[in-house]
């Protein structure tokens, strides 16, 4: 997976889940949904390299020679 698709949608769902939270407590959305938008961008910032870096593992295997 790209890096902006897994970012951006760890952002996306953190956000709603942050203003869901605050619609159910009857509190203003706002800081929490920038609040929720910054950890679920942090978030997939960490499974991005995650995935980044298994990619690199994999493309570091030795070539094999086939008779």
């Amino acid at each position: 997976m790209k890096e902006k698709i897994i970012v951006s949608t760890t952002t996306l769902l953190a956000s709603l889940a942050s203003y869901l939270y605050a619609k159910h407590a009857e509190k203003d959305a706002v800081p929490f949904v920038m609040i929720g938008g910054f950890f679920g961008a942090v978030i997939g910032e960490a499974i991005a390299k995650a995935f980044e870096k298994d990619d690199d593992d994999n493309n570091n295997s030795p070539n094999l020679k086939t008779t």
